[in-house]
Order: structure tokens, then C-alpha cells, then sequence
């Protein structure tokens, strides 16, 4: 029995004092970079270009960002195809790219034709079109062949498809802009004090 007892003593002692020991938790980039909280951003409108532009203000000096996350991917050609045994192949495996943008990931405008915005995110000259046509107030996302919410957008030279994962369609991608640190109305200075005024 003390033989037993030499035994489960070290072993209940270094289970007691671990289970009382803090946990040190290594941080992620999840965890150590903030997300961005989507109520600090509104969508550049429509109205708001008209204004900006009576005020002959310059949008490329403007910071954008989209409210939601777009994909790119382009699949390359497969290479020389031979029939083989009643099947084809290639001699080379199809190359795939993709390239993510996440939520809110600023970008610029690099120049402005109507009512479309050519808004880069990286390079200059790899610009997306984010348009407010026809009744639309908000800047959304465009491109051509549209087909299931899937359209066809030109990036770096070469045709991508993009889409939205978490929306129908990646035309639903709205252009937002930060929202002013104070919205309110600001004073400019001490208020007037009236000392009235009394029959003569």
C-alpha cells in the first residue's frame, strides 16, 4: 500500500499543479489582427458622387473598399491533349489561380468614366469597374458574361472569373467608403447669449 501511495502521490501532485497552471495561448493572425467592423463603413452612393462632384472634390484623393469578399480564379490551358487508350490526356496538369479580396480591403480609384469607377486594389492598371447604372444608388461590382452570379472581369492581363461567396452574385459587391469619425454637427465656437429686449 505505501509502495502504491509513493507512486500516485508525484502523479496527483503534477496533475493538480498543471490543471491550476495558466494556459498560454500563442495568437493567431486571426486573433491578433482586428477585424474590420462593417458599421464604420457606408456605401458610396450615387447622390454622394453628385455632391462630391459640385464640389469639384477629387475621388482619386478618396479611400474605397467593398463590403464583401470577391474571388478571381482562371484556369490555364491543360497543354497538348492525345488520345491514349480511348481516353484523352494531356501532357500537362491545368493550371489554376486564384486571388482573394477580402472584405474591406482598401483600394483606389484610378480614374472615373460616368458613373463607373475603376477601383484598383493592388497594382496600377488592374482596376475593377464598380458602376451605379440605371436605377441603382449603390456602386456595384461589374463585369461581362454574366452567367449563375458569375462574370468574367479582366485582371493583369487575363480573363478571370469572379464571384461572391457569400452572396448570390458577386454583382451584389457594393463600394463603401469610411464613415466620418464625428457625423454630428460641430459648433464653432461659444454661443450667442441674447439679453433681450425691453419696451422703451
Amino acid at each position: 500500500m505505501r509502495k502504491m501511495l509513493f507512486v500516485i502521490a508525484p502523479v496527483l501532485c503534477v496533475l493538480l499543479f498543471s490543471a491550476c497552471s495558466p494556459k498560454v495561448v500563442q495568437p493567431t493572425a486571426a486573433t491578433s489582427a482586428a477585424a474590420p467592423n462593417p458599421s464604420d463603413y457606408l456605401p458610396f452612393t450615387k447622390s454622394l458622387k453628385f455632391r462630391l462632384d459640385n464640389d469639384k472634390a477629387d475621388l482619386r484623393k478618396l479611400q474605397f473598399y467593398t463590403d464583401r469578399p470577391i474571388t478571381l480564379r482562371r484556369t490555364g490551358t491543360a497543354g497538348n491533349g492525345m488520345i491514349m487508350s480511348g481516353t484523352v490526356s494531356y501532357d500537362k496538369v491545368q493550371d489554376v489561380t486564384e486571388i482573394t479580396i477580402p472584405a474591406f480591403t482598401p483600394g483606389i480609384c484610378e480614374r472615373v468614366k460616368g458613373d463607373s469607377l475603376y477601383i484598383s486594389f493592388d497594382a496600377p492598371q488592374n482596376a475593377f469597374v464598380f458602376a451605379a447604372l440605371y436605377a441603382n444608388e449603390d456602386f456595384l461590382f461589374q463585369g461581362t458574361n454574366w452567367y449563375n452570379g458569375v462574370a468574367d472581369v479582366n485582371y493583369d492581363g487575363k480573363v478571370y472569373k469572379a464571384w461572391c461567396d457569400e452572396c448570390g452574385s458577386v454583382g451584389e459587391v457594393r463600394l463603401m467608403i469610411k464613415r466620418p469619425q464625428s457625423s454630428g454637427p460641430k459648433s464653432s465656437g461659444p454661443g450667442k447669449v441674447l439679453a433681450g429686449r425691453k419696451l422703451n
